[in-house]
């Protein structure tokens, strides 16, 4: 939560890990974005954030809007903006904060695009994610809403995975609104970044590592998510072991029969990744759709049919699934469980889900 204090003058502010003064006054509260790791990659990036904190607690009118973080797949956009929003939620002066899917919210609100909604006019910080995923159309209304909230100098955050000269499909009038902004880019964490959020996740799991285990593990794909999903499962495979765990030790629990890491059950079929890209582009919804958090129909069935396939197809455990996906096994076991039945009523999706068989194998 965040917490006002009083800093003394001439010292560092051991939060911001960014080597600032800290102003003497109980007016500048320090924002400490809970679990989030501040890298070499993202330090720019939680410098803004933390500083559009500060004015949102302050009731101050923001210095900048909009804020606009960029970058690719797992550079860490939604779970900095979800720090920012857990620190100012659990402010005492009840600050209201609202959080959108750009795509999904023109969705649901059809060629009039809902962005006049009051709620986003109104609340102390308004988060827009995944402007790359707003179809054109919908690009005046969401330019209104960012004039709304500029004149009024209200928080307004915007996540997408490029900057405005690479959201080429958005007219002028939408992106120079955001260049006008506050642009700041993010990246994936390199080696020395997902070693360090690896350490602390497995100090948190209690899972004992060796030096070279924990670089095994950070060499495991260029984003922290895929290594974390191996750390969840090997805490349930290793619990039996006293540690520490070599490198060794690690390889040889994830490649045991039935474990988060093994191979496949059948020897071959397609792995985890082109499954997913092939129902997401089947259902016509963005990977990171698929493996979000919405439970919305249209994005839950893809992402049940995608868990579904990878068991039947790849042969995959379900603690594997359940670390591509975010989530836990039994969430897969419901999942495959409810498509096995449907398919058994609904002609439709049988189908769908046949023709997708088809062109995996």
């Amino acid at each position: 939560m965040i917490t006002l204090r009083r800093a003394n003058p001439g010292t560092r502010d051991p939060l911001t890990d960014e080597g600032e003064m800290a102003a003497p006054s109980e007016r500048n509260p320090v924002i400490r974005l809970p679990g989030f790791r501040v890298l070499p990659e993202n330090r720019s990036a939680v410098r803004a954030v933390r500083s559009l904190g500060r004015w949102v607690v302050r009731g101050k009118p923001v210095g900048v809007c909009p804020l606009l973080l960029h970058g690719p797949p797992g550079s860490g956009k939604s779970q900095l903006v979800a720090a920012l929003l857990a620190d100012l939620t659990a402010a005492p002066t009840g600050l209201t904060a609202r959080v959108e899917s750009a795509g999904e919210l023109a969705r649901a609100s059809g060629e009039q695009a809902g962005f006049s909604d009051p709620d986003y006019l109104s609340c102390d910080v308004l988060v827009l994610e995944d402007l790359q995923h707003l179809p054109p159309w919908a690009a005046d209304a969401a330019a209104e809403l960012l004039d709304h909230r500029a004149r009024r100098r209200r928080a307004l955050i915007v996540t997408a995975s490029s900057g405005p000269a690479g959201l080429s499909h958005l007219p002028q009038r939408l992106t120079s609104r955001l260049a006008a902004g506050l642009v700041v880019s993010l990246q994936p964490p390199g080696p020395a970044g997902r070693r360090a959020i690896l350490a602390a996740a497995a100090q948190a799991r209690q899972v004992r590592l060796s030096r070279d285990a924990l670089d095994f593990l950070a060499e495991q794909g260029g984003s922290p998510r895929v290594a974390l999903g191996l750390l969840h499962n090997l805490a349930l495979l290793a619990r039996q072991f006293p540690g520490p765990l070599d490198r060794a030790a690690v390889r040889a629990l994830l490649a045991a029969p039935g474990s988060a890491g093994s191979a496949p059950a059948t020897g071959h079929g397609p792995d985890i990744e082109a499954i997913i890209k092939r129902v997401s582009a089947a259902f016509g919804i963005s990977q990171k759709e698929l493996r979000g958090p919405s439970r919305l129909r249209p994005f839950l069935l893809p992402r049940q049919v995608a868990m579904y396939l990878a068991r039947e197809l790849a042969g995959l455990s379900f603690p594997r699934i359940a670390a591509a996906f975010g989530r836990d096994h039994t969430t897969i076991l419901h999942a495959c469980r409810k498509i096995e039945a449907d398919l058994r009523t609904d002609a439709v999706l049988a189908g769908r889900v046949r023709q997708l068989r088809g062109e995996l194998t």
